[in-house]
């Protein structure tokens, strides 16, 4: 039941006498998520946690607005009409498929929405006439501030001015010089593919196997060796560690062009009425907070998203790959390995050790697809896996 309309305040943390102060008004104390209540409770002065008054229902619906507003974000119009998705396409595709994880995960924009999201409700919840907000994170005052603004609320603290972007967690995009020197160490041909001999042998090239690690490696070893009795051109292992010793000259220059497009699409971007629109959640706007967003998707992450497409891209086309097995957790590696053998024009089936994590089905953004979706246990057989993995990769089985 909402309470009666009155003061609020939303602690952040500090020293307690503003909360004592405001509470002896008959202000109603909340711990904002993740802060401390110890020195409240010492002091013994009245307060909820944001948890008890928002319940189960009121936190779950602040992640879903991060999630929902990570999904949505890529599919609206930010510039002549265009969004984010249609700006990104290589080679027939959206990279924003390969960038769902890291927008949602990453990235400050859903970080911001969830917050956002926080604060209005708990100004639904509470009814809240005038808001004070000691030792909240200037990051959560500011959304907190403009939640209020939204609302109609009195905010008691500075004027909510543009605030300082939050970090983004991304790799760091590469230096002329740098890029330089790599392109000119590139080697000029791909390297032989290390395949296992066929039992039988045919006339195929070989299945790939592109896994995450030594772990999936060794998880796969008995599927790995049921299908060398199939009569492929032999079966190779790569882990994404050794991917890159595919990026020769002919990937650099891709990737190089890849870079230079997206160097563009940030230069058409930035500053645009629209990209600074996409940035808000119920009314709530933090384009200033999540202004580091831009930079981190398409100078750090797209390109080596870009660049690990045309590596393993150079890699199948190279070894003429009859197929390729895929075994690598992350969705947005794995999508980016799809990408690649979808513009080879090589069939791709992934397989996933130990428990399904739960599918594709909730992406952001349409993509390649494998030709099927194989789950693998410990101690199964491999042998119905296997001709099934055969049956896709030669086009007798559309989904797993």
């Amino acid at each position: 039941m909402p309470e009666k309309p009155g003061g609020l305040v939303v602690w952040g943390g500090g020293a307690p006498t503003p909360a004592r102060e405001r509470q002896r008004e008959g202000a109603a104390v909340v711990c904002w998520p993740g802060a401390p209540g110890d020195s409240l409770a010492r002091e013994g002065i009245p307060f909820r946690a944001a948890a008890d008054v928002l319940g189960p229902e009121g936190l779950a619906a602040a992640d879903a607005a991060a999630r929902t507003w990570a999904r949505v974000w890529g599919r609206l119009p930010l510039v002549d009409g265009k969004s984010f998705r249609e700006l990104v396409e290589w080679r027939g595709a959206s990279l924003l498929w390969c960038a769902e994880a890291f927008l949602r995960d990453e990235t400050a924009g859903p970080r911001c929405a969830r917050a956002a999201e926080l604060a209005l409700r708990l100004l639904e919840a509470t009814t809240a006439s005038e808001v004070d907000a000691p030792g909240l994170a200037p990051a959560d005052a500011l959304l907190l501030a403009r939640a209020c603004t939204a609302r109609g609320v009195l905010f008691h603290g500075p004027s909510p001015g543009p605030g300082r972007p939050l970090a983004v967690d991304a790799p760091a995009p590469r230096g002329r010089l740098r890029r330089a020197i790599t392109d000119v160490l590139a080697p000029a041909h791909p390297p032989p593919l290390r395949a296992r001999p066929a039992v039988e042998a045919g006339d195929e090239g070989p299945l790939v196997a592109l896994v995450a690690g030594d772990e999936e490696v060794r998880a796969l070893a008995p599927l790995l060796e049921a299908l060398s009795s199939d009569p492929w051109g032999g079966v190779a292992v790569v882990t994404l560690a050794e991917l890159p010793r595919w990026e020769t000259r002919r990937v650099r220059r891709a990737a190089a062009d890849a870079e230079a497009l997206l160097r563009e699409r940030r230069t058409q971007l930035r500053g645009s009425p629209g990209l600074a629109a996409s940035y808000s959640h119920r009314g709530v706007s933090f384009a200033d907070l999540a202004s580091g967003d831009l930079g981190a998707l398409v100078l750090g992450h797209l390109p080596a998203v870009v660049r690990r497409i045309e590596a393993a891209r150079e890699l199948v086309v190279s070894a003429r790959a009859a197929a390729v097995l895929l075994a690598v957790p992350g969705r947005d590696e794995r999508r980016a390995l799809l990408h690649a053998c979808s513009s080879a024009g090589v069939a791709a089936v992934v397989v996933r050790p130990g428990a399904p994590e739960g599918g594709d089905a909730d992406r952001a953004d349409a993509g390649p697809r494998p030709a099927a979706v194989l789950e693998w246990a410990e101690g199964q057989d491999p042998r119905p896996v296997a001709a099934r993995l055969r049956d896709a990769a030669r086009g007798r089985v559309v989904a797993g």
